[in-house]
């Protein structure tokens, strides 16, 4: 029983309690630190599961019990024999036989022994003394990053679960990758855009309004970038037939970003919406129309306090905007 318990205990995702995001403990191995995981959207500290210890009920068997007695015997037995034969040593006396010194006379014609000369002493330093089976061991390669990058794209597509299109379900998948590449310690971004769209024409407030998909972008050197489509699993590398649709958009360094970015964006589509919608209705049915001026005042009233939440809801965008790449 125990061990079932400790099962689901390990196959449990693992939620925020600040964010309220699950994760896969897989994705947020790396950030494992004095028994805390650290949330990638909120960067707030999540309890481990495992940091509790399992303690066991059951009762000491047989060898346990008398473990402990005949260790303190077999100590007092030991202790009883090393005495007596210290006893018996110190009782025992030895007969020394008394040497006479030999003294040997010195040849007169024979010359004192010079002193042999000391060795040169070597200028090399003991540190590079060092033989050259030591100097010449294999360098192991560094890990090939577009291997690792196509292995968890293909990894991804293999054992995701199908779900419903959605801007929610893109951006989930984005940051799984994410968090993949970055335990692979290969740097990335997360990017919003429409690939099917030349955005190079474009304003930022028409980047966000019609952004309809997530990828991830992994730098693999200084100067080479792959992409990542998250929908197929597919690897987008520089140079293919509309390859340079996945290097335009908006980028972010880590979920926390683009989840409040998300957050932002919602609210102002919904209040964008209904603007729209009010002055649709303004046009066709107060414009030129024969209505109490009481009613119209009220009307133009709300419509002009909806246009101006639309615009305080993307100047609240704006912090985003120095990320937007349309080139």
């Amino acid at each position: 029983m125990i061990l079932d318990l400790r099962k689901k205990k390990v196959n449990k995702h693992i939620k925020c309690p600040h964010c309220e995001i699950e994760y896969k403990p897989a994705d947020i191995a790396t950030t494992l630190k004095k028994g805390h995981f650290t949330c990638p959207a909120c960067e707030g500290k999540i309890p481990s599961p495992s940091a509790t210890p399992w303690k066991s009920t059951s009762p000491p068997g047989p060898v346990k019990k008398y473990l402990a007695p005949v260790l303190i015997l077999t100590g007092v037995v030991t202790a009883f024999v090393v005495t007596y034969f210290l006893m018996s040593a110190d009782k025992t006396t030895q007969a020394v036989k008394p040497v006479t010194p030999v003294i040997i006379q010195p040849r007169p014609e024979q010359p004192p022994a010079r002193p042999a000369p000391a060795p040169p002493v070597s200028s090399v330093p003991a540190a590079a003394a060092v033989s050259d089976e030591q100097t010449d061991l294999p360098v192991k390669p560094a890990p090939d990053k577009m291997q690792i990058v196509e292995r968890i794209a293909a990894e991804f597509q293999k054992n995701k679960t199908r779900a419903p299109e959605g801007d929610l379900v893109y951006r989930d998948m984005a940051i799984s990758i994410w968090n993949q590449l970055l335990t692979n310690r290969i740097d990335a971004k997360i990017m919003i855009g429409n690939i099917k769209e030349n955005i190079s024409a474009w304003n930022y407030r028409q980047l966000v309004r019609e952004s309809n998909d997530t990828w991830v972008v992994a730098k693999l050197s200084p100067t080479e970038k792959v992409a990542i489509e998250t929908t197929m699993g597919t690897v987008i590398k520089p140079g293919r037939q509309g390859a340079s649709a996945y290097f335009r958009g908006i980028e972010f360094d880590n979920p926390g970003q683009i989840n409040r970015f998300d957050f932002l964006r919602k609210e102002a589509n919904e209040v964008c919406r209904d603007a729209d919608r009010m002055t649709k209705d303004w046009n066709e049915n107060v414009a030129g129309k024969q209505l109490p001026p009481k009613e119209i005042t009220a009307r133009q009233s709300r419509l002009e306090q909806r246009k101006q939440d639309c615009e305080n809801a993307f100047i609240a965008l704006k912090e985003f905007e120095s990320r937007a790449i349309f080139y």
